[in-house]
């Protein structure tokens, strides 16, 4: 009995005592969330006005390009095959934020706007911009419909047109016009082809264009020092003449794991090792993140958030 009443006085002395302990942890919990709001505030201003960043998300066999200006002005490029691309955009952007300045979708296959369309129902979207390009999916009947419930502005674009955004410049490299409605079969071959410029660096984002474009908007480009690699690193991109026309010193290949076309293809790799061309992949290196101050850009694989 005497056991059963000291545990009784204590939990009476503790019960008596919390009351006491609840202003200082709530005071402490404002604490912590004035000094995050801080933190992240601080951070996103210290590059303020500085850098250009693009985030080359992992979502698997698909591309989510995700492009953040000295300003912060935002613009996705393309959404991947699923929803992730919400779980990567939560890990760059700041809680609060729910708003995108511009989407750009390269071409309507489903690893490349499957994802875009939680985006839309998540996301204040200001722009979005496309090819016009038909496709005959679900898929994209349902990305349609979302893009017209956001009542954001919806503009065709071809090449060659460019957008200037707080100190970006992107040029549409390809392709020609005359797409908008039409229904083909190989849908690659219609791909939104870009170049990123941000001061002196110079960013190639091929989409999933084939070796037939390649030609056209090579030369367009000129030197260059990033390269996405066209269509996850197929044997259908990538050629000789692209690599001799834009001399990349990095390769950004955005590819699945173990996934069941093998990319990227062997060739691909052997150009642009022969090339001395530094390759990130991500299926090795997870999300990818690109910082330029407007000379030659920074890298960096798996980054923390922010």
């Amino acid at each position: 009995m005497a056991l059963q009443t000291s545990r009784q006085q204590k939990k009476s002395r503790l019960t008596k005592a919390r009351p006491s302990l609840q202003p200082a942890v709530l005071a402490l919990a404002l604490l912590s969330l004035a000094f995050t709001i801080f933190f992240l505030e601080s951070y996103q201003s210290l590059g303020q006005s500085r850098e250009l960043k693009v985030w080359f998300f992992d979502v698997g066999q698909g591309d989510a390009i995700f492009i953040e200006t000295p300003n912060h002005q935002q613009i996705l490029i393309d959404g991947g095959p699923g929803s992730s691309v919400l779980s990567k955009l939560g890990g760059v952007m700041l809680p609060w934020d729910k708003s995108i300045d511009a989407i750009f979708f390269t071409h309507p296959d489903a690893d490349h706007i499957t994802g875009l369309i939680p985006v839309l129902e998540r996301y204040e979207v200001a722009a979005i911009y496309e090819t016009g390009l038909d496709g005959p999916t679900q898929t994209m009947q349902t990305l349609e419909a979302a893009i017209v419930a956001e009542g954001a502005a919806h503009e065709i674009i071809a090449a060659p047109q460019t957008f200037q955004i707080d100190g970006l410049t992107i040029r549409v490299l390809s392709p020609a016009p005359g797409f908008d409605g039409q229904m083909i079969k190989d849908t690659n071959a219609a791909s939104v082809v870009c170049e990123l410029i941000f001061k002196d660096t110079s960013i190639l984002l091929a989409g999933d264009a084939t070796a037939d474009q390649e030609p056209d908007y090579g030369p367009l480009a000129g030197d260059v020092d990033v390269l996405k690699v066209g269509h996850h690193g197929s044997l259908t991109s990538t050629g000789v003449a692209l690599l001799n026309a834009v001399t990349p010193e990095i390769a950004i290949i955005s590819v699945g794991v173990d996934n069941r076309y093998g990319h990227p293809h062997p060739a691909v790799l052997e150009r642009l090792n022969q090339r001395g061309i530094t390759v990130f992949r991500t299926d090795q290196d997870g999300d990818i993140l690109l910082i330029s101050r407007g000379g030659e850009p920074e890298v960096f694989p798996a980054p923390l958030p922010f």
